[in-house]
């Protein structure tokens, strides 16, 4: 994957947004308005990631790890021994999941059984830097519980999913890093600036086109998988697709 960075998409697109050139402020805040846009909007090349998180345990001992500045969510997650010998794959439920009917309710901090990580939503915000398209801008990060095993001493080795951060630096990447949903990314912006809404359409479609076209090169060796859940009867062995 070709890298692209912030101070080269901004010589590259600067054209199609305004005639003063790189320099103009209008450039950075255009790039980062598309590339909120592509992140938020699908699963393009680039967009999942693995990453690691340690557990700790909260006021009320409960055990969770909180994502960071970057990661939307957790998509998957293998809890590692400590050792890395062997892994325990775990369900994500939602944060729905202790109100649901004919469901387990509240669990204590002591309950064991089958390991699965509980989203409890957004714990905590941070200012980033300000700088160069990224203003007075905020992250939240979200919260996950940890349940089934005490103590949980286990590293949770996960899929997630990229969050949008502001482009500040020069050298910040862009994910996804195709030029040429860029280019029709930002001809999009300029159209809905203007109310141009059928227009824009089509270059978001062109964008999207690019982007699909790019992933699906790059996945074209993977193989199809389905998911089972198996908590979905718990503590039965019956098993239902999702």
């Amino acid at each position: 994957m070709a890298t692209l960075t912030f101070a080269d998409a901004k010589t590259l697109l600067a054209p199609y947004v305004t005639s003063q050139g790189a320099s103009d402020p209008i450039v950075a805040s255009a790039i980062n308005f598309v590339n909120e846009r592509f992140i938020t909007s699908g699963q393009w090349r680039g967009n999942r990631f693995i990453m690691n998180f340690a557990v700790t345990q909260d006021s009320g001992g409960n055990y969770v790890f909180d994502t960071v500045a970057g990661v939307e969510s957790v998509l998957k997650v293998i809890a590692l021994n400590p050792d890395d010998s062997s892994g325990q794959t775990a369900d994500i439920m939602s944060d729905w999941y202790p109100w649901v009917e004919g469901g387990l309710g509240w669990l204590p901090a002591s309950y064991a059984g089958d390991t699965q990580i509980l989203r409890q939503g957004p714990v905590r915000s941070y200012p980033l830097p300000s700088g160069d398209g990224a203003g007075n801008f905020t992250v939240d990060t979200q919260r996950y519980r940890v349940i089934g095993n005490v103590p949980e001493t286990r590293t949770m080795y996960c899929i997630v999913r990229r969050g949008y951060v502001p482009l500040v630096n020069a050298t910040d990447r862009l994910v996804p890093s195709n030029r040429n949903a860029y280019r029709y990314g930002v001809q999009a912006w300029n159209y809905e600036n203007i109310n141009e809404l059928e227009r824009a359409k089509v270059y978001w479609e062109l964008a999207y086109q690019c982007l699909n076209d790019e992933t699906a090169s790059f996945e074209d060796g993977e193989q199809v998988s389905v998911d089972i859940q198996t908590k979905g009867f718990a503590p039965s062995l019956i098993r239902n697709l999702i």
